[in-house]
């Protein structure tokens, strides 16, 4: 165990991790990551489903008529973020549950045969569990195989909130700019540019060194955006991030510039917005 941390600490030394994501790991806030069996195994607790259960419906290719294994793999889809439920946007999304199937490396058209299946078996007449699990086999037949790798997990609403929370507190945003976040408004000043940075930091988004493409992408999933994960998009953050700039905020958020107009608008402000007044209410000295 002592050469695990030692190994550890030499690694956080080694790539000089920013405080600011330091202090969120040791309050336990770090990119989420889970394989496919992580989250069956997880949901097989949760609803009392045996062992035995999960290894038959594993090795017969999770092929079941059983509705209490059809709602299984519905818990697992709600673990790992590619399943919602309420809200505008429940449902299947997909730029989550593709990061665990890796399509065949001549398959060109496994996208289109997975779409295709999805809109003839997922139909709104079937039960929510029915719906995630058909949605679930889709990918299975027709995108690729199943990793056994673990994947990014976008954090849920509310965990993002708290680690915008906590972001506000770290870097002690002055009561002024809370007040201008609780409006919508977001100034491009140094302070905003930190905020973002620690945000995409917590969410495991940004590394201090470079972005994580295809996490944003996968957090982005209300509004899909492949252009995220292009080369030209890649090519764009390493220009920006390879400036000579010696202010961290300033080359992060020149690299930020690179993503924003992808994905759902105005999305870690909407965090920001409501972290703000809450940050205000529980503060009374700012």
């Amino acid at each position: 165990q002592q050469d695990a941390v030692q190994a550890a600490i030499d690694c956080i030394l080694t790539l000089r991790i920013p405080k600011e994501l330091l202090e969120q790991y040791a309050k336990g806030v770090v990119p989420h990551l889970k394989s496919f069996r992580q989250e069956l195994d997880e949901c097989a607790e949760y609803l009392q489903v045996s062992p035995g259960s999960v290894e038959n419906l594993v090795a017969y290719n999770y092929v079941t008529d059983d509705p209490s294994l059809k709602c299984l793999i519905r818990c697992a889809g709600i673990n790992a973020g590619w399943w919602s439920v309420g809200g505008n946007n429940s449902g299947l999304q997909p730029p989550v549950i593709e990061s665990y199937f890796a399509p065949g490396c001549d398959d060109t058209c496994y996208v289109k045969r997975t779409q295709d299946c999805v809109s003839a078996n997922v139909v709104p007449c079937q039960d929510d569990c029915s719906q995630a699990y058909q949605a679930f086999l889709c990918y299975y037949h027709q995108y690729g195989n199943l990793k056994s790798s673990e994947e990014y997990i976008p954090l849920p609403q509310l965990d993002a909130v708290q680690a915008a929370i906590d972001c506000m507190l770290i870097l002690r945003t002055p009561k002024e700019l809370l007040e201008q976040y609780v409006q919508g408004v977001f100034p491009d000043v140094p302070e905003t540019q930190c905020l973002y940075r620690c945000q995409y930091l917590a969410e495991g988004l940004y590394d201090g060194v470079t972005f994580n493409l295809t996490r944003n992408y996968i957090r982005e999933y209300a509004v899909p955006s492949p252009q995220i994960k292009d080369p030209a998009t890649q090519a764009c953050v390493d220009s920006a991030l390879s400036s000579s700039s010696c202010n961290e905020c300033a080359r992060f958020w020149a690299g930020r510039g690179c993503l924003k107009n992808y994905g759902v608008p105005n999305h870690s402000g909407s965090y920001f917005q409501v972290a703000a007044g809450l940050v205000l209410n529980q503060r009374t000295c700012l």
